[in-house]
């Protein structure tokens, strides 16, 4: 029995059972990991997987009792791997941080320059996804920490700890007729055409959510990934903005105001790192400079 073959095993579940992808994670092709899949369960003289004519849709009972076991190997192959490399080479390498565009816009950047002087030879990326995106790179081991408000926490391989809690704010232009408001309420925020995150993304589905529970139905007039875009728009009067408190930049929009929203309720944003190994000596400082922000 060889590594390969319980490596594409591994690979093949983590990527729900598509071939094709798990062959693109692991540099290698389709017809490759088939054939370690055959031998495998030629070796073991039962099937592994369960099949739908040429398909794997899932694990056979065998399949479901040799998983925790492969886990288990690969994970300690790669606490081996970090522990070398930290003997080795303690302060040279790469670290990839999933994240969300409002995590790496408005959170990041003081804890990147932080993390870049304290270690200038690692080379850090900062790979921008959507939540979920980000919760399946770090789960393939693409990532070496994940940090995002939806996703992470549904997910029993990976690890989270607390990174900061946030809330919702309301954006308007200065002359705008509620710019007065200290607060404001959903039916009042209901009668405003909105500009607002677009669904999956920071808390959307959320607000969503409690518009629906309470019976209300806002013109969402615009919907985009990025606060500054939120903001630009709102800027140039075509609605009432919801953006994450961590987003607003008074600088960088002198013509707009916030008014504070409880509706929405409080989030969590998390950062995540797969529970079944040890990172780099390197990421876990990194992930120290996170929680020493919102100490």
């Amino acid at each position: 029995m060889q590594l390969k073959q319980l490596e594409t095993v591994w690979h093949t579940v983590v990527n729900g059972y598509n071939l094709s992808q798990a062959a693109k994670v692991l540099h290698t092709s389709q017809s490759s990991l088939s054939k370690h899949i055959a031998a495998l369960e030629n070796q073991l003289k039962t099937e592994v997987f369960v099949r739908q004519g040429k398909r794997l849709t899932g694990l056979t009972e065998m399949g479901k009792a040799l998983l925790p076991h492969i886990e288990t190997i690969f994970a300690e192959i790669r606490t081996i791997e970090n522990i070398t490399l930290d003997h080795i080479s303690p302060d040279v390498g790469t670290l990839t941080v999933a994240t969300t565009h409002t995590q790496a816009r408005y959170v990041l950047p003081t804890i990147v320059k932080q993390f870049r002087s304290l270690y200038p030879n690692v080379n850090l990326i900062l790979q921008q996804a959507d939540p979920e995106t980000i919760t399946q790179l770090v789960m393939r081991g693409q990532a070496d920490i994940g940090i995002a408000t939806e996703s992470l926490l549904q997910n029993h391989y990976l690890r989270c700890t607390r990174f900061y809690d946030w809330m919702h704010q309301i954006i308007v232009p200065k002359e705008h007729e509620l710019a007065e408001l200290d607060k404001i309420d959903l039916p009042t925020l209901a009668s405003y055409p909105i500009i607002t995150y677009h669904g999956g993304f920071t808390g959307r589905d959320t607000i969503d959510a409690t518009f629906n529970q309470s019976g209300l139905e806002p013109e969402v007039v615009l919907a985009a990934l990025d606060a500054d875009v939120i903001s630009t728009y709102v800027d140039a009067g075509l609605g009432v903005g919801i953006i994450a408190e961590m987003a607003y930049e008074p600088g960088h929009y002198q013509n707009l105001t916030t008014i504070d929203i409880e509706d929405f309720g409080r989030f969590t944003s998390w950062i995540a790192v797969r529970d079944d190994a040890e990172t780099r000596r390197f990421a876990d400082e990194f992930i120290k400079l996170c929680q020493a922000k919102f100490a």
